[in-house]
């Protein structure tokens, strides 16, 4: 009896989907992951590839190029990528996280002009959140916008914002109330515009094929017609969006550990000491059940966040379990495979390697581990 990983792929259409990204990683993504990886170069061309192929707009509805709000279909894309390389994940989600958005809060207007551009590629996307004294504290942000005739005036600065100097487009939360949650709204930046400046990108323990950057936002004139759901509801409408983050961060985890347990697998087999392979001896057997246990448990509570989801139920708390486990589970998992491959593990010569420098980020960004169990108590008071 082998063991098989939970697999999201459920339907004759996902399963297509899941062998075109296999196919498509393999020919096009694994040769370069860790040359970009090397380089902290973003694999703009890659990315523009996925969304001619469809791949990036499986969100979006079929009216404006995309898959009919295809969650599952997404989740499967965003598995394919992460168990290559997950810097080149973070980007993809962080422009899907945008597309998203805009798909489900914008007006027929502007899903009309962004979401086809985004679903295509021909338009890379992002999200800008996080300030450096509103991280975890969403509703503390500070950059503002200011009404002036038909003109939001925005000023500010955002921090740790993915694709940042690569985007078309970020949709982007500013004040426009005020203070608290009630005040923040949600506004579609053209990257094009004067006064959006970036960064140059962060030099990173890991994810380094994506880029992350400062933000700087100065005297930047936004139509009030780029104006994204209601005025002063963004926080909430944001936190509406939140599980579906949450969930592909759990996916990715889920994805990162099957990389390293076949990784490790694989070579425990071919790897000799004391005359056989070091997988017949109990302890490595017990690190990688120890191994699988997690990536099972990952891709399970995930897969019920991904179902609640697009089933459109509340999964915030479920989400929330995912991710916690997720990153926890992805940092076991990826540090008993460098375990398990030795010296070899601790090269660039395996990919283990890489994949536990990844590891880190996920209990960090999309809202630390912290700020999740800190949701969870509320839930359970």
């Amino acid at each position: 009896m082998q063991y098989k990983p939970v697999d999201y792929a459920e339907t004759d259409e996902h399963r297509m989907i899941q062998e075109t990204i296999r196919r498509f990683v393999a020919d096009k993504l694994k040769p370069i992951a860790a040359e970009i990886d090397e380089k902290e170069r973003f694999p703009e061309e890659v990315i523009k590839e996925l969304g001619e192929l469809g791949l990036l707009g499986l969100v979006a509805s079929e009216e404006h190029g995309g898959g009919g709000h295809d969650v599952i279909g997404a989740a499967i894309v965003a598995e394919e990528i992460s168990k290559v390389c997950a810097g080149t994940y973070t980007s993809a989600q962080g422009h899907v996280f945008c597309l998203h958005w805009i798909e489900k809060y914008g007006t027929p207007e502007q899903k009309a002009k962004y979401v086809p551009r985004l679903a295509s590629g021909e338009w890379i996307g992002g999200m800008a959140i996080t300030e450096p004294e509103a991280g975890s504290d969403v509703a503390s942000l500070k950059t503002t916008a200011v009404r002036d005739g038909d003109e939001y005036v925005v000023n500010g600065n955002k921090i740790f914002i993915t694709n940042a100097n690569v985007a078309d487009v970020i949709v982007c939360l500013v004040r426009t109330g005020g203070p608290g949650p009630k005040g923040i709204s949600t506004l579609i930046i053209e990257t094009d515009t004067p006064g959006y400046m970036a960064s140059k990108p962060f030099e990173k323990l890991g994810n380094r094929a994506s880029p992350t950057c400062e933000l700087a936002l100065e005297d930047c004139r936004v139509p009030v017609s780029n104006l994204l759901g209601k005025e002063n509801k963004g926080f909430i409408e944001s936190m509406v969006f939140f599980p579906f983050e949450r969930a592909l961060v759990g996916v990715c985890c889920g994805a990162l550990c099957e990389a390293a347990l076949d990784e490790a697998v694989n070579y425990c087999k071919e790897r000799k000491q004391f005359g056989q392979p070091i997988i017949e001896f109990q302890m490595v057997q017990q690190m990688l059940a120890e191994m699988a246990v997690d990536l099972q448990a990952t891709k399970m509570l995930t897969r019920d966040v991904l179902r609640k989801y697009a089933a459109g139920e509340d999964a915030n708390l479920e989400a929330s379990i995912a991710k916690i486990y997720g990153a926890d589970a992805a940092m076991r998992v990826t540090m008993n495979a460098v375990q398990l491959l030795g010296g070899y593990g601790y090269t660039r010569e395996f990919p283990v390697e890489r994949w536990f420098r990844d590891a880190k980020l996920f209990a960090i960004g999309g809202g630390t581990s912290q700020i999740q169990k800190l949701i969870l108590a509320r839930g359970l008071m």
